[in-house]
């Protein structure tokens, strides 16, 4: 055999390798898909996404069968989709990318549809949610989330931070109407509310040009309800409850509950999946009020994403509780004003997997006068700098110090000694080497 002919056999030989190691990487994705047009769901019991790599870091999303309102598009193919794989955990992450329908008749009336793909996928299990656009062509937005987001926490960054906590992200924005008001993204107020009272609120949460940093900030009014009662402005990442026109009512109230699937119109959860130990919880604001003792407030609770509401009923204690930050002083001011909440560590041995986090703007529901306005941007959780000691002397700490006894890692475990790496000791982080 000739040098040519050695290099094209070879050349073959590579090429096929080439097209079995790409085929291989071909994964099926089967699931729960939640469909959401213009805030109303449907779901889907059983769906498939399949994603394929077709080069380098490059992938293939294609969402089988789809379906919307019980009729059939085929599928929707979105090609060339750049991925990122760290600790066996592909990420995409893109927006305006063009797709191809299967279905003749659909993509005739569908032409140069785009679609935003934010999703994350190992070998066992896939969580996306895909934007679908068609207000030019339907008048509807459509939000599609497959899977759920357990078991994909950077458990390794022992510092996250709260989704869109600049609040620069507004999902379906305000040119869905007035029935639908915009809320920033993964944030909610009473535009998702639920509740036999839900219709006699109105909106609380607006969209503010006037921001700390960025573009955005989040503007919270109260209300005077026909004249039979004040209304706070309130945000949560739970979900608000509007179960009472007397506004002292615990019926009237945000709540947190990992275990309810309900979705908003983005397609989000209500709630934000949380596992860390921060020290602080810091935020800016400016507040109007000229009602006599009135003052703003916020909360957030870290918990173990069990039901969890605020206020809360009467008699009753949560214990489920794992990191408390409050604050019910907050003055009027003009300016943005730094604002700086510690958290404390009650010992419990649940495993932390929320934050149940709200601002308000009265601290005493039913307060006020239908006039305060607080507005807030930049929530940043707080990690203060580890204490590096020499393992024999965090041991002799400990043996000397009864108070070293509360001992977690950064998945939320007990223990009961302490491990080689990063300790949240009485709340303190620890590092032992």
């Amino acid at each position: 055999m000739n040098q040519f002919n050695t290099n094209a056999f070879m050349k073959k030989i590579f090429t096929v390798m080439l097209f079995f190691v790409l085929s291989l990487a071909a994964r099926a994705y089967t699931d729960v898909l939640i469909i959401s047009v213009d805030g109303d769901s449907t779901t889907v019991p059983s769906s498939t996404i399949l994603i394929e790599k077709t080069g380098d870091d490059v992938y293939q999303f294609v969402m089988k069968d789809f379906q919307m309102d019980a009729i059939m598009m085929g599928d929707i193919i979105a090609d060339n989709i750049p991925g990122t794989t760290t600790d066996g955990i592909t990420t995409l992450d893109v927006t305006g990318v063009p797709v191809t329908i299967s279905d003749p008749l659909w993509a005739q009336m569908l032409p140069g549809l785009t679609v935003n793909i934010k999703a994350k996928f190992n070998d066992e299990k896939l969580y996306a949610v895909v934007d679908i656009d068609l207000t030019e062509q339907l008048g509807q937005m459509v939000v599609a989330t497959f899977g759920t987001e357990e078991g994909f926490e950077t458990v390794e960054d022992d510092k996250p931070q709260l989704l869109n906590s600049g609040f620069e992200d507004w999902g379906v924005d305000e040119e869905m109407g007035i029935m639908f008001p915009a809320e920033p993204r993964y944030w909610h107020s009473f535009s998702s509310a639920t509740g036999p009272f839900v219709q006699f609120v109105g909106n609380h949460c607006f969209k503010n040009e006037d921001a700390h940093s960025g573009q955005y900030s989040v503007r919270l009014i109260s209300t005077n309800i026909m004249g039979l009662a004040i209304a706070n402005g309130t945000i949560s990442t739970g979900r608000m409850v509007c179960g009472s026109m007397t506004p002292d009512e615990p019926a009237n109230h945000s709540r947190l509950d990992m275990s309810i699937k309900d979705v908003d119109r983005n397609g989000d959860p209500f709630y934000q999946t949380f596992t860390a130990h921060p020290d602080s919880v810091v935020f800016w604001v400016k507040y109007r009020s000229n009602a006599e003792g009135v003052r703003a407030g916020m909360g957030a609770y870290i918990t173990d994403g069990t039901y969890c509401q605020i206020p809360l009923p009467h008699d009753t204690v949560y214990t489920n509780k794992i990191g408390i930050a409050e604050i019910t002083t907050i003055e009027p001011c003009s300016e943005w004003t730094r604002v700086s909440v510690p958290f404390t560590y009650p010992e419990t041995d649940l495993t932390p997997r929320a934050m149940f986090m709200t601002f308000s703007t009265c601290i005493i529901p039913g307060e006020g006068n239908g006039r305060e306005e607080l507005c807030v941007d930049d929530v940043q959780l707080i990690y203060n700098d580890e204490e590096e000691l020499d393992i024999f002397e965090v041991r002799t700490s400990a043996n000397d110090h009864s108070n070293l006894n509360v001992i977690y890692d950064l998945q939320g475990r007990r223990h009961s000694t302490l491990q080689r790496g990063i300790n949240i000791v009485n709340g303190k982080k620890v590092v032992v080497k």
